[in-house]
């Protein structure tokens, strides 16, 4: 980009209103950022739909490929695998060997 390109930055953010995530465009093709925003918004509408379903307990009723159904399986069991709490500082360095001297 040059000199004189402008630039469009969005910002998702969570429900309560924090910003998640930065992305800028250079304003280089017309209209990008909006069909950005439009796919994203369309997403975020889809999975608060899938979301609403499932705590209903319809989510026998939405018709998902195998492969989006496969990728939530992999989704749910790395989600167990998490810790319940973040892990600080102290207990990755903790985790680590110490080098011989």
């Amino acid at each position: 980009a040059d000199r004189n390109t402008t630039y469009t930055t969005i910002h998702l953010e969570t429900g309560l209103g924090d910003i998640e995530y930065k992305f800028t465009f250079a304003n280089i093709e017309d209209g990008l950022a909006s069909i950005f925003c439009n796919v994203v918004s369309a997403a975020s509408n889809e999975a608060t739909t899938e979301q609403v379903r499932k705590k209903l307990g319809h989510e026998g009723l939405l018709s998902k490929r195998a492969s989006v159904r496969y990728a939530n399986t992999i989704g749910a069991e790395k989600t167990q695998d998490q810790p319940e709490a973040p892990v600080g500082a102290g207990e990755v360095l903790a985790g680590m060997p110490v080098p011989g001297y």
